[in-house]
């Protein structure tokens, strides 16, 4: 609010001189005969604009916030307003009065016109500041929700992140749970570096519900463990090769968005023996990062199943950075384009 400003004591003695010199360079003082010295009539302004200010700024805290008059809610500025009135009569009187009688040793009759000028002048300040105040407090309203907005805004872009998170398919634990009965009974070591792997990949999908975008080289890291776990699924009729620009790598990256990439792949192809599933992971000179994987998908499922997957990483994208993901598809592979977002920039 404006009378708490800061820099009010500042304002009071710019606004005291200009009323002043506004005055003489009116020649108000030609049309009125006033023949005080200039130092009292300086000191006048400035008191008057200082009792107003300071009277309006203790009254503004001293008034409700809420006033009900007739069962309707009045705005506390109207009240504030309606309030000074006697402070600018106060102001405009007091210093003029005070001034002329024991400054000046001015009889009655040389102060009233004075006097009358000095609460012409006083209220036409107040309601100079009052509006001046009533600007600067709808401004701070305005950014205040702005603000809001701002919080609410994000507040809503990570709770549907995290949503969109919590969509990692359930089936993954049960299939590599299944994995590791098989691997103990098998073979103890494998067993071990599988456990390792696999707390690795759930420690990361955790850890991606705390933040809104991961370093690629860690996603990398975290694809890394995910592919041993498909690997020891489905051996060899699963090949992966990644080829990734070291350039690249200090760029971010949704996180989980590869492993969602690879899930979907996973869950619309088939990987077999006789066809077994090819997946490239690699980058290009537009800083995107793209998973291409050839084409094979499984008659029972319907094509439009395909995009659930697609739909969720291209919100997570949507929201974090308003860039696109892109999907080519032809007769033999199957592409989704990543931006790589360079958070340096």
């Amino acid at each position: 609010m404006l009378f708490s400003h800061k820099y009010r004591y500042i304002f009071i003695l710019l606004l005291g001189l200009y009323s002043y010199f506004n005055t003489v360079l009116t020649e108000v003082f030609e049309f009125y005969p006033i023949h005080a010295p200039s130092i009292y009539i300086i000191s006048v302004f400035l008191l008057i604009t200082a009792i107003i200010w300071e009277g309006n700024r203790v009254l503004q805290r001293l008034l409700p916030q809420k006033v009900i008059i007739s069962g309707k809610k009045v705005h506390f500025l109207i009240i504030q307003f309606l309030s000074s009135l006697p402070i600018a009569l106060l102001a405009g009187f007091l210093p003029t009065y005070l001034i002329g009688t024991y400054g000046l040793d001015y009889e009655w009759s040389q102060i009233l016109l004075p006097l009358k000028l000095s609460i012409v002048f006083s209220f036409r300040v107040s309601l100079f500041l009052h509006c001046l105040n009533v600007i600067s407090y709808y401004i701070s309203q305005y950014q205040q929700k702005l603000l809001e907005a701002e919080e609410l805004k994000r507040t809503s872009v990570q709770a549907q992140l995290q949503s969109l998170r919590s969509q990692v398919n359930p089936h993954f634990l049960f299939n590599n749970l299944n994995v590791l009965s098989s691997l103990i009974l098998k073979d103890a070591h494998t067993a071990n570096e599988f456990v390792e792997q696999f707390s690795k990949v759930y420690r990361y999908v955790l850890k991606s519900h705390e933040r809104e975008l991961t370093p690629l080289n860690e996603e990398l890291d975290f694809i890394q463990s995910y592919l041993y776990l498909l690997q020891k699924r489905f051996a060899d009729n699963l090949i992966v090769d990644i080829k990734i620009e070291q350039k690249y790598l200090e760029y971010s990256i949704v996180p989980v968005a590869l492993q969602m990439l690879l899930e979907n792949v996973i869950k619309h192809n088939i990987v077999s023996q006789k066809k077994p599933l090819k997946i490239l992971i690699y980058t290009d000179s537009d800083a995107h990062i793209i998973v291409c994987n050839s084409l094979q998908r499984k008659t029972l499922l319907e094509k439009d199943s395909t995009l659930v997957g697609l739909k969720n990483i291209a919100k997570h994208y949507q929201l974090l950075s308003h860039r696109n993901i892109e999907v080519i598809e032809d007769e033999d592979f199957f592409k989704v384009k990543l931006p790589l977002i360079d958070v340096q920039l």
